[in-house]
């Protein structure tokens, strides 16, 4: 009896072990995706790669290659900072420091506690290969204060935070007494860190008391020939400290968020081995606060809502003018008289009016370089059958050394009674295109700088719903920012230069043929149609993002009409109707009526055929049509084979698509870090890896070290440069090959719409036609390496404050002209097939659910065919707003980080019988195959299947059965004994009972 009660107990142990095991067997089976990326198994060994300039002749990658790309990369970090730090400031020609000015102090607690990347996503650093700040200026030939930098390095830390500076009496008579020997020059650093899901502090963007006392300490200790402030930050701080002679600053420097290798690049500027070239992404002003969309920022919570995370709201308000529109079309309308300009409201100068100069700290494209340049236009002339405008710049090097310049060409609209009636909003400059130019001493060259016709028009959400081009005179106007091109501009227009000044406050004089005028007709027709596929027609898609539309009058975008009477005031509160919260909680999927069972067809006996096919050649026998053979077949159309067979291009891929099971369906729009192979097809596995600051993966060649953390977006943008943006792309796009990484989530392209988006390290600027080209530039460039970019996150995802489910509410002017110009790049100029949709609601509509968005302008408007994935919701049916089965009939493809909805459509379509939502897995799953297609993995012919079983045979499955198995017969083991003990104990029980 004891023995059987023992074995009963053993038996009941084996139970649950088995139950634990088998139950954590599920869920290591539902995130292999993520434990193979963790292990390092979902990297791919390409043995061809044809996109590589490190491949080898036969298109191998090799170690030698991987060597090669590794210098050239790093070499890339370097080059990147030094094109694209922006010098704002060099009083009396401080900079660059003589040789003989080589013993400095690094001031500034941070200097010691750089932020390389916000930590928003992206590589990851090796850090024996880290280029620290001293580092960098050591390895540059200088001697550092070790006392100063010592104090910040291991006590400089205590009692602050982040941003925080070190209080003045840390610095003691001992210090002080330092800077004797290390005063050729005071370098103070200023950081600012950014990173996901938290926005900065109200006003921390602006210099802090303690930073101010440094500054102060340094002028008033009489020591230093020289201060020199370096910005170590990815947003626009605010720059009232750098004029203000309270603090005595000579020269300013944004260096951006720099990445891990690049800090050499910062100190060639300052030596001079490089000349600065890098212009403003965004408007840096003297308060960083001051912006129309400012005022409306952050976190608002709604009343009257219902559940569904949709609670939290931003209006905005500011219409068009975001940005460089705000500052200068504002600037504009003073010099005009024309708006009520020059009123009181936005006023942050403390000057009773608004003054340009007061509020301006540098221009959007603003940067200094150790040369001078002078621009005029030479040309301008239109190609109707591109429809594309070229203005030619004459560009010249008026000074002594070699230098690079941005020529920046700039248009205005007219701004016509018509407008003003309607409530068609013009800014008075918008960036058409630009480039940039190394140019020696004395001399010029004539830079073509091209633009679509369309990038003229305005968005007519109210009237004509479409673009529309009025008639009249267009200028179009160069300068050194959108400032000085405006300038130039209205200079034109009034025929004097009378009264304009300079972003200092000085008088400005316009040089000659620095602007252009030209009459251009009305046309209200052309662009109603897709200049991507003229068959589909351009419309409202928006209408529901304006609050208007779900409250009548609820307020008024600011106008340039009357700037006094429309400027943004804070929405603090709003309640929600019923519509409203009708749509923030339709978060689940209904089988619509007229949906086919996905079972309805029978085969000649009566029997229900499942969807699944099993594809037969004309003499019956079976075949199969295998990933690989459909690298080269288009979507719609014809294909002739190799054979010069000409095929259905879209019944062959119906054919394809039809040999997978639901759950294979499901497989593939189901993302833990990569997607898995499809054994049907002999589709591989692919990895997706992140990240918008550099690829988090590792090398399979060489040291296998960490991919490169780059100088982030900010900084490749402000170089200003279509080929350092390109270059990116394709470092990018050779470092994933290495790492045998067919996908990423990256870049960020969303706009800075203020500074205070924590995100903007990840991305660009605060212009949509700038973002266009850069998203353009970097997505195709890496797309020819053989790598798809999810561009990120569309869209209207410009804070981080309640970023999951806040209701987003801006009119449609506004997203045609800003918000989506760069998604619309990267998918059409830039070929992209990856984008990434947003957390956020457009207007009450989850991002990840807009129908209109993702059918009517990505598929339609801009005839993408690559795959859309939602960014990483966790939940499935749990979560209030990410429902798998209400996002897929939406035309959401991909799951982020999936956390079961590939499972939910599964048990949906099966329960249900829902024909519908099959015909949507297998639409996203075309998507999906023809967009990997198009990726490395398209040119690796079967070379990559082998993946598959080695993912389904990889040691952490084997080890894992093995104990599954081993407990299995553990548990059943003691069962039987059990059995057997109980079964002699009642046979001896019976004896003694005889």
């Amino acid at each position: 009896m004891k023995r059987s009660k023992f074995w009963l107990g053993m038996t009941a142990s084996g139970v649950l072990l088995f139950s634990i095991l088998i139950g954590g067997t599920q869920v290591a089976w539902d995130k292999q995706g993520i434990i193979n990326d963790v292990l390092g198994l979902s990297r791919t060994n390409l043995k061809s790669a044809q996109g590589s300039d490190y491949a080898e002749a036969d298109g191998s990658l090799t170690d030698k290659g991987y060597w090669k790309m590794i210098a050239d990369s790093y070499q890339y970090c370097i080059e990147e900072e030094e094109q694209g730090a922006v010098m704002f400031k060099n009083d009396n020609n401080v900079l660059p420091l003589a040789k003989t000015e080589r013993k400095v102090t690094l001031f500034g607690r941070n200097s010691a506690h750089l932020m390389h990347r916000s930590g928003a996503g992206g590589a990851a650093p090796n850090e024996k290969l880290v280029v620290h700040l001293d580092e960098a200026f050591k390895n540059c030939g200088f001697e550092i204060n070790d006392t100063v930098w010592n104090l910040y390095k291991s006590g400089g830390n205590q009692s602050v935070t982040g941003n925080e500076e070190i209080a003045e009496s840390r610095y003691t008579d001992s210090v002080k007494a330092t800077f004797d020997e290390y005063n050729d020059a005071a370098i103070v650093t200023f950081t600012r860190f950014g990173t996901e899901d938290t926005d900065p502090s109200d006003g921390i963007l602006d210099l802090q008391n303690n930073e101010k006392a440094l500054l102060r300490m340094i002028k008033n200790s009489g020591k230093f020939s020289k201060t020199i402030v370096l910005l170590n930050s990815p947003s626009a701080m605010g720059m009232e400290f750098a004029n203000n002679p309270e603090y005595g600053v000579d020269a300013v420097i944004w260096m951006g968020v720099p990445g891990y290798y690049s800090l050499e690049g910062l100190v060639h500027i300052l030596t001079g081995e490089a000349n600065p070239s890098g212009h403003a992404p965004d408007t840096f002003a003297n308060y960083s606060r001051s912006s129309a969309a400012y005022q409306n920022f952050g976190h608002f919570s709604g009343s009257n809502t219902g559940s569904g995370r949709g609670d939290t709201y931003v209006v905005y308000k500011e219409g068009i003018y975001v940005g460089y529109k705000y500052y200068e079309t504002r600037y504009e309308d003073c010099i005009l008289n024309q708006g009520n300009a020059n009123g009181s409201k936005g006023v942050y100068a403390g000057t009773g009016s608004w003054d340009y100069a007061a509020e301006m700290g540098y221009p959007f494209g603003y940067g200094m370089s150790y040369t001078t340049f002078a621009q005029k236009i030479t040309d301008v002339k239109y190609d109707e059958a591109t429809d594309k405008y070229t203005v030619t710049v004459n560009v010249k090097n008026t000074g002594t050394v070699e230098g690079r310049a941005s020529a920046q060409v700039y248009f205005q609209a007219p701004y016509t009674e018509d407008n003003k009636s309607t409530g068609l909003e013009k800014a008075a400059v918008n960036l058409a295109g630009y480039d940039k130019v190394l140019l020696a001493p004395g001399a010029s060259k004539d830079v073509k700088i091209s633009f679509d016709k369309y990038f003229l028009c305005s968005y007519d959400y109210k009237n004509a719903k479409s673009y529309v081009l009025d008639e009249g005179d267009y200028y179009f106007g160069v300068g050194n920012g959108a400032h000085e091109a405006l300038n130039n501009i209205i200079a034109l227009k009034k025929e004097s230069s009378t009264g304009l000044f300079d972003h200092n406050g000085e008088a400005y004089e316009a040089p000659a043929n620095s602007a252009v005028k030209v009459h251009i007709a009305e046309d209200y027709a052309t662009y109603k149609k897709s200049i991507y596929d003229k068959s589909v027609d351009v419309t409202n898609q928006f209408d529901n993002a304006d609050l208007n539309y779900w409250k009548s009058g609820a307020f008024e975008y600011l106008t340039r009409n009357d700037w006094e009477g429309t400027f943004p005031t804070k929405m603090t509160s709003l309640s929600y109707t019923q519509a409203m919260n009708n749509e923030v909680n339709n978060n689940r999927y209904k089988t619509p009526a007229d949906s086919k069972a996905y079972y309805d067809e029978k085969d000649d006996d009566g029997n229900y055929v499942n969807f699944q096919v099993k594809l037969k050649d004309e003499e019956g026998n079976a075949r199969r049509i295998k990933f690989s053979e459909m690298a080269k077949v288009p979507l719609t159309g014809t294909y002739t084979d190799d054979n010069g067979v000409e095929h259905d291009a879209e019944k062959m891929w119906n054919e394809f698509i039809s040999q997978m099971s639901v759950k294979e369906l499901a497989i593939s729009m189901s993302d833990n870090r990569g997607i898995l192979g499809v054994a049907s097809v002999s589709k591989p596995s692919n990895s997706i890896a992140e990240g918008p600051e550099g690829l988090l993966a590792q090398f399979n060649y060489g040291d296998k070290r960490w991919a490169t953390g780059f100088a982030t977006g900010p900084i490749y943008s402000a170089t200003w440069d279509h080929e350092m943006q390109a270059k990116y792309g394709a470092f990018y796009g050779e470092e994933a090959l290495f790492c045998g990484a067919a996908c990423v989530n990256a870049p960020g392209a969303n706009i800075n719409r203020t500074p205070y988006g924590s995100r903007a390290s990840e991305y660009m600027s605060e212009d949509g036609i700038m973002n266009y080209y850069i998203a353009s530039n970097v997505v195709g460039a890496a797309r020819k390496k053989g790598l798809i970019m999810n561009i990120k996150h569309c869209f209207l995802n410009n804070q981080e404050t309640n970023r999951h489910g806040v209701c987003t509410f801006a009119n449609e002017q506004s997203i045609r002209e800003i918000y989506l110009k760069p998604f619309e790049g990267a998918l059409t100029r830039g070929e992209g097939m990856g984008i990434m949709t947003s957390y956020n609601r457009i207007g009450c509509t989850y991002a990840a659910v807009h129908s209109p968005l993702m059918n009517n302008v990505m598929r339609g408007e801009w005839a993408y065919k690559g795959l859309i994935i939602d960014d990483a919701q966790q939940g499935g049916n749990t979560d209030a707003y990410a429902n798998g089965p209400l996002m897929l009939d939406a035309g959401t493809n991909v799951f982020c980080l999936d956390s079961g909805r590939g499972g939910q459509l599964t048990d949906y379509v099966t329960s249900n019988h829902d024909g519908n939502l099959l015909q949507k897995m297998q639409e996203s799953n075309k998507y999906i195959m023809y967009a990997m297609l198009r990726s490395f993995m398209g040119d690796a012919g079967d070379a990559l299947e082998a993946d598959i079983n080695r993912l389904n045979n990889s040691w952490w499955k084997i080890t894992i059965r093995v104990v599954d198995i081993v407990a299995g017969v553990f548990m059943a083991a003691c069962l039987g004994m059990y059995v057997f003990t109980e079964f002699f104990a009642k046979k001896k029980d019976e004896e003694v009972a005889e």
